[in-house]
């Protein structure tokens, strides 16, 4: 027989103490990790675009005064006006709602 002389073909052991490796050598952590970095590199590169295409100065109509800004600011300020507000909002109505 022509396959005495090669030894006995075992799988492969698995190995207890962590994820079970891939066949591109990546185990689920290292693609995981690889996912998120790209989908930073992603955000972070959209963010900047959008930061450079509002970069433009703009007039903004207070009550009782009038500005000249760059809209990137009117943005963020209303972003994080808005996300103030919804906080404050929502902990009023789930306090309303425990009260009853």
């Amino acid at each position: 027989m022509s396959g005495d002389h090669l030894p006995e073909r075992r799988p492969p052991e698995r190995r207890r103490d962590g994820p079970e490796p891939r066949r591109d050598g990546l185990d689920e952590r290292q693609v995981r990790q690889l996912a998120l970095a790209g989908a930073l590199v992603l955000v972070v590169s959209l963010l900047l675009v959008f930061v450079i295409e509002n970069s433009g100065q703009v007039r903004v109509s207070f009550v009782f005064f009038s500005a000249q800004i760059s809209l990137i600011w009117v943005i963020v300020l209303s972003a994080v006006a808005g996300g103030v507000a919804g906080v404050f909002i929502a902990r009023a109505v789930r306090r309303r709602f425990l009260e009853r």
